[in-house]
């Protein structure tokens, strides 16, 4: 008789077994984020594809899973482009922080910036405050 398995190893070979399945029905409950279908597109590599007419393809398809354009208005793409430019050029230690607040406009963007400025600004005073008390 084979020894008995313990739960622990039960459960490790379950563990195993779903991560072996083809897991896409796990999209239904955990379906990718905007900012998932942006990384694709962004990221995309040419040696991706097999030659230029498949990675223009294949951009067309990435583009069109991040913008949705059978759902957004042309009104939204553009304002959705813009928002991506505007968080792209902004100094490097605002990039994080804002995009971290997932801001869905240009305006929201502009509204977390001037919050960390403010913040920044803030606690630059206090410690220079500090310093000029006897």
């Amino acid at each position: 008789d084979p020894p008995a398995q313990t739960s622990q190893e039960q459960e490790d070979l379950l563990i195993v077994k779903v991560e072996e399945e083809d897991c896409t029905w796990m999209q239904e409950y955990n379906p990718p984020t905007f900012e998932t279908f942006y990384q694709r597109f962004k990221h995309f590599q040419y040696h991706e594809a097999s030659g230029p007419r498949e990675a223009l393809s294949q951009l067309r398809v990435l583009c069109c899973e991040w913008l949705r354009p059978e759902l957004h208005t042309k009104e939204q793409i553009l304002e959705l482009l813009v928002l991506e430019q505007f968080l792209t050029i902004l100094p490097e230690e605002f990039q994080t922080w804002v995009r971290d607040q997932h801001p869905e406009s240009g305006e929201e963007a502009v509204t977390v910036v001037e919050n960390i400025q403010r913040e920044l600004e803030e606690r630059r005073q206090q410690v220079s405050g500090r310093g000029c008390n006897p």
